[in-house]
């Protein structure tokens, strides 16, 4: 849990057209939580800590596992960090680390300056596994990744100590979610105008099998389900968006 003295950083609701440049989408791999519970839990947290919250938030319920960059339909756009070819990479990477399925638990809630979030208190050792296999070096100094379900953006300023004690006043968010299976990572994207908005399912990679599947309507439909024999050098994101 992050306790301090420091203040929330409530977010900038625009589009940063500075820093997307006009590069319609923004690539993440990550764990999809699409359960009933999780869903209600973090419902709860977002009701505790209400109008300290940026009021929308239509992000689907999930776990960054690795931060992949701007992207566009192909990879023509002069601002793109990651096209086919890193998509490539990636599944090499995945398929040489051979992280198998594992279990997941939510317990306890934390907050970063930006956002609160749920914790993870099991299966944080497998997704910082994947996470490190994919962001071998730190994207910036001092970069500790920490999973988590974030709950939202802070729409105003507050201290951090305040919002944590409203979440914790949830009980149910401090006793934990049941348990439950992983067995693939989600590629999703997000459109970079709208850094509220929801996620978009790219593809799926299956932890047992080592295969990658594009979802209907993907930019790199073509990928299907081949697997590329690649080098495992990966790309450095520029930013970590959450």
């Amino acid at each position: 849990m992050h306790a301090s003295a420091e203040l929330s950083l409530p977010c900038d609701d625009r589009d940063f057209s500075e820093w997307h440049q006009g590069c319609p989408w923004c690539a993440v791999w990550v764990v999809w939580l699409d359960d009933a519970a999780t869903r209600q839990a973090v419902a709860a947290g977002r009701a505790a800590l209400g109008d300290c919250l940026l009021p929308r938030y239509a992000r689907q319920p999930h776990i960054t596992v690795a931060y992949r960059g701007l992207c566009a339909d192909g990879d023509a756009h002069e601002a793109g960090e990651f096209g086919l070819q890193a998509l490539r990479r990636d599944l090499g990477l995945l398929k040489s680390l051979a992280q198998q399925p594992f279990a997941l638990q939510l317990r306890g809630v934390g907050s970063f300056t930006s956002a609160p979030y749920l914790a993870v208190a099991e299966g944080g050792e497998a997704l910082a596994a994947l996470h490190a296999a994919l962001v071998p070096q730190q994207p910036v100094p001092g970069w500790r990744y920490v999973p988590h379900v974030t709950l939202g953006h802070y729409g105003r300023q507050l201290p951090l100590a305040q919002a944590l004690q409203k979440l914790q006043e949830q009980q149910e968010l401090g006793q934990g979610l049941p348990p439950q299976p992983v067995g693939q990572l989600a590629l999703v994207r997000y459109a970079s105008a709208d850094m509220a908005g929801p996620l978009v399912l790219e593809g799926c990679f299956d932890l047992a099998a080592g295969r990658y599947s594009a979802a209907p309507g993907a930019l790199w439909a073509e990928l299907g389900e081949a697997q590329a024999s690649v080098s495992a050098t990966s790309m450095l994101p520029r930013v970590a968006l959450e």
